[in-house]
């Protein structure tokens, strides 16, 4: 009998807000997206604290519920540790443009709100971070031997993941502009011990 484990799996927290963006919510994007700046590959926010904003106050309720959730049961942190929302920006993608494959350093939680997305058009792509070490044609994709897996995304989704993992959007075949809102967090509190040399509050 042949049996097969996946060993150190790579958690992705999907979840929803369970609710319509409000009225005030969706102008305050909309101002946002009038004073966007260039990024690398499409255009972000001027502003990189926007849940930090009062317009933004019971959405940052549920995305600072979802992290600690993400915190202590993927992570498995002691409850005596908490995580908090270190920054948020919003990301606004035009038809054709994309966002570039990277990571988020200086995070440990890293996430995204979807604020207008066509779920038959927009996902999130997530990439192995070690590449595969001998190249075969393979019989079919599957979990062990996929580079890429694709989550399909639809408004008011919120997707968490470990900062370390790499990701990016592929280029846009609708014509709408695609509108997500991204943070990153971390722990604080001490961590390790005397003990063991790597006591470290923060």
């Amino acid at each position: 009998m042949i049996m097969w484990e996946s060993i150190f799996p790579t958690p992705v927290m999907r979840s929803s807000i369970g609710r319509s963006f409000t009225e005030e919510e969706l102008q305050f994007f909309e101002a946002m997206w009038t004073a966007a700046q260039a990024n690398v590959t499409n255009f972000r926010s001027a502003d990189t604290h926007v849940l930090d904003a009062p317009e933004m106050e019971s959405l940052r309720a549920i995305v600072a519920d979802h992290v600690n959730q993400f915190g202590w049961k993927v992570i498995s942190a002691h409850p005596k540790h908490s995580f908090y929302i270190t920054q948020s920006w919003v990301n606004f993608t035009q038809p054709g443009q994309s966002h570039f494959r990277h990571m988020h350093t200086n995070s440990l939680i890293s996430g995204s709100l979807y604020i207008y997305v066509k779920k038959e058009l927009d996902s999130l792509c997530f990439y192995r971070n070690s590449p595969a070490q001998i190249l075969v044609t393979d019989d079919q994709s599957n979990p062990y031997n996929t580079p890429v897996h694709r989550v399909s995304v639809d408004v008011g989704d919120l997707v968490l993941f470990p900062s370390s993992l790499l990701h990016d959007v592929e280029p846009t075949t609708g014509g709408h502009i695609r509108v997500s809102l991204a943070f990153n967090a971390f722990i604080k509190g001490e961590l390790g011990s005397e003990e063991r040399l790597n006591r470290l509050v923060v």
